[in-house]
């Protein structure tokens, strides 16, 4: 099989990525992790989060020697998204493979064993021709036993929101994820992505660093975030906002427990492809 390199971002967001790694560790064959040296984010703004505890986390994971940080200037630009194109191709640059995976912190592989076992072998003859793509599943918020999830008008709880995320050492990033490679193919792999679905304090400092953190100031998205409860998320519909990812609108959203989760998304990525 060819091996496969995958790149991930330390930032403030950095707890979440211990449960990331674990998703897709046993698949690959080398992990690079982003650290900017200042511990500034791509808009410019200082961060910090508990460095013994992750560095002890990912040394107790990492029990085949597949991850290393680079610890760079990341943030040479004014624009953040510029600083977000920029820190994904010297990560690029730092792998040993041909074939570059991006998983960001807050994304947790669903059905990757399908994916890197039977579904990998197959495209192998193409992976230098084509970007791939995969499916995110969107919590929104989470209470205490329950959480909502962006919904399908259908019976279906996803929202079948694509995002590129692997590609050909040659090309490069040139908006977050998306490279100047135009050819893509979908692929079966699901990823739960908590970008949205965090405390309020936590989802306000993402929201304004993240690379498009330029949109948030003419975005309602936080407005509408805050005010959804377990009593009016119905009346929640096509409220898709400007500034983050696929332009289509979210259609809903519907209310499951949140023990059944795991076993929901994996019922549901069964669906995807």
């Amino acid at each position: 099989m060819i091996k496969k390199s995958v790149i991930s971002l330390i930032s403030y967001d950095a707890h979440l990525l211990p449960n990331s790694i674990k998703s897709y560790y046993d698949y690959v064959d080398e992990i690079v992790l982003g650290l900017d040296k200042d511990r500034v984010t791509w808009s410019h703004q200082s961060f910090k989060f508990d460095e013994n505890k992750l560095w002890a986390e990912l040394k107790k994971i990492d029990t085949k020697g597949k991850i290393s940080v680079i610890e760079e200037h990341f943030h040479p630009s004014g624009l953040a998204i510029e600083n977000d194109n920029y820190e994904r191709n010297v990560l690029k640059s730092h792998c040993t493979n041909d074939w570059i995976m991006s998983f960001d912190a807050d994304e947790e592989l669903i059905n990757p064993k399908e994916f890197f076992y039977s579904w990998c072998p197959l495209f192998e003859p193409y992976y230098k021709k084509y970007d791939l793509t995969f499916t995110w599943f969107l919590p929104w918020k989470e209470f205490e036993e329950d959480i909502l999830m962006i919904a399908e008008e259908d019976t279906s709880f996803i929202k079948s929101e694509r995002q590129g995320f692997a590609t050909y050492k040659n090309n490069q990033f040139t908006y977050a994820r998306w490279t100047n490679n135009q050819f893509r193919i979908e692929t079966p792999l699901c990823i739960l992505h908590w970008s949205l679905c965090r405390n309020e304090k936590d989802l306000n400092q993402k929201i304004n660093n993240i690379g498009h953190s330029d949109r948030v100031k003419e975005d309602p998205f936080f407005g509408i975030w805050k005010q959804t409860t377990l009593q009016n998320y119905e009346q929640l519909r096509n409220f898709k906002t400007s500034g983050l990812g696929d332009p289509k609108q979210w259609a809903r959203l519907t209310k499951i427990k949140r023990a059944e989760l795991n076993d929901i998304c994996k019922m549901e990525a069964q669906r995807v492809y």
